[in-house]
Parts: structure tokens; sequence; C-alpha cells
């Protein structure tokens, strides 16, 4: 299948070329191509069947939106400008979301504190009410919102998604291994009690591979790593070297996971990677790329 992968260049987006590439043709589309310059014309000159959307302006820093700024700029009108490129057209959409759309919904109530972790009670189900509150979580709920006006779209909203390679826009799993390595004292908040079900990239792309393989429709579905892949920020500072020294910087963060209740009903999808097995591969490879 001709895929359109916009984002390629990013750090999920890279991870999900490698791995579509396999059994598919994949077209990127990067940063300095723009999402704005998608016409019906770049679809159909390439024979396009599916298109990815992985951009994004990730403003997690600031809650008030302004018209203009890149976060509406990409988030907003980009997903807009691509909806209307596709319109009327037999093409696939995936737009990938975030779990921030849903805000801060894990309270104190919600775990039971253990030395190194904080056990939720329940997980985040695809049904959970919205709340975002950063810019970064409101222009990706919009961007659902454009999505769904596409009739062959899906929404995949992830919660922590890693790769196997070093990348120069680390998520925090790779911030904490490189400050590691480097022996550096890591800054937490919450003591680092707080857990993520972190997914890895192959996963995704398995499961997108699941819809463009299929005739299901309209979905917005949440994806993360499964019980086997939640971990805590401190459970990951002490597997890379428990004489790590940790600061507490304050903020509550109670922690994080799906139940992938949609994405097993839909697709019978379940996370198969380990990340127990996969910190040794993400270790090596940033090393190599420090050598």
């Amino acid at each position: 299948m001709n895929i359109l992968l916009i984002g390629h260049e990013g750090y999920v987006g890279s991870g999900l070329y490698s791995f579509l590439s396999k059994k598919n043709k994949v077209m990127g589309w990067s940063h300095d191509q723009d999402i704005l310059s998608i016409t019906p014309e770049v679809i159909l000159k390439n024979k396009i069947k599916a298109v990815i959307n992985c951009a994004t302006v990730a403003d997690k820093a600031n809650q008030t939106f302004k018209l203009e700024s890149q976060s509406d700029i990409v988030n907003i009108k980009g997903m807009y400008n691509l909806v209307k490129a596709l319109e009327g057209l037999d093409v696939k959409l995936v737009y990938i979301s975030t779990k921030d759309v849903f805000g801060d919904c894990i309270s104190k109530s919600d775990v039971i504190e253990k030395k190194d972790h904080y056990a939720l009670k329940h997980l985040i189900d695809d049904s959970q009410p919205f709340a975002p509150r950063t810019v970064y979580a409101k222009t990706k709920l919009v961007g659902e919102f454009i999505a769904e006006s596409h009739p062959k779209s899906i929404v995949i909203r992830l919660s922590s998604c890693y790769t196997d390679f070093s990348h120069h826009s680390s998520n925090w799993i790779l911030n904490i291994i490189k400050s590691s390595l480097k022996g550096e004292k890591i800054k937490v908040t919450s003591q680092g009690k707080q857990v993520r079900d972190v997914l890895h990239v192959d996963d995704l792309g398995k499961l997108i591979q699941l819809f463009l393989d299929s005739d299901c429709y309209g979905k917005k579905i949440n994806a993360g790593g499964g019980p086997a892949n939640t971990i805590s920020i401190l459970q990951l500072i002490k597997m890379l070297d428990k004489k790590t020294e940790i600061e507490d910087v304050g903020g509550i963060d109670y922690g994080f996971a799906f139940n992938n209740r949609l994405a097993k009903k839909l697709f019978g999808w379940s996370p198969e990677e380990l990340f127990s097995e996969k910190l040794p591969v993400i270790i090596n490879n940033i090393k190599g790329a420090s050598d």
C-alpha cells in the first residue's frame, strides 16, 4: 500500500516509517515540506491509499490557545487542510493523538502508594471524558474532531510511545536514559512514582497495519503498552543505575495507563514488545549515537 506519513522525521514518526516500510511503500512528508502544502494533486500523483498524520506542535507549557500560533497552524489548520485534500478520495486516514486530551484524570484516591510506584486502581478507557488543559491537548482534541469528518479515518491516542533509537527530539524515556548514562542527578515530580504504560513503536505500527487492512472506520481508540509495560519513572531510573541520585522538584502526577479496550475489541490487538527487553537495545543505540 502507498502510504503518506506526515512527520516521518520525528521521534515516533521515524519509528513508524521504519516499521511500516517493511510491508508498504511509505512516502515521508517532513517539517520542511509543510502540512499546509498537501493538495489532492499530491495524493493522486503518488497514488496514496493511506495517510498517517504524526505532525504536531507539542506546546505543553501554555494553557491559553492563540490564533495563528504554531500550534494553531500545524495542529488545527494543518489537519483541516489535510482532510480537505482527501475530500472525495478513497484514502484511509490515521490521526495520531494523545492521552493529554483527557487531562489530569488520575487523582490521589485513584492510586495505592507503593515503595517505588503508584499502583493504579483503574485504567483509562476510550470513553473517558475529555478535559484538555494545555494548548497541545486542546489543539490535538480539535484535530480529532476534524479527523472524524473524513469517512475512512481512525484516531489513535498514545500514552507514551518509544522507539529503539536515539533521536534529537527526545521523549522522557530517552532523556532519563541519557542523564543516567552521564551520571547526572535526575529531576522528578511525585518522587518519580507516577507510572506510564510505555508502548513500542512497532506495536503501534502493528495496530495501524490492522486498521489499514480492515474496513473499520470512524473510531477513536487508546493505545498503551499494557500491564507488562507499565513502569514508574523511579523504577526506570533504578533499572538503569540504582545509585542514581534523584531530586524531587514538586508537582503532582499520579500516573496514567490505558486499558486498550477498543483496540482489543475492534482489531484483536494487544502490545507484544516488552520494554524490559528493549531497554538494553535503546541504551546501546544511544551510546552508539554519541560515539
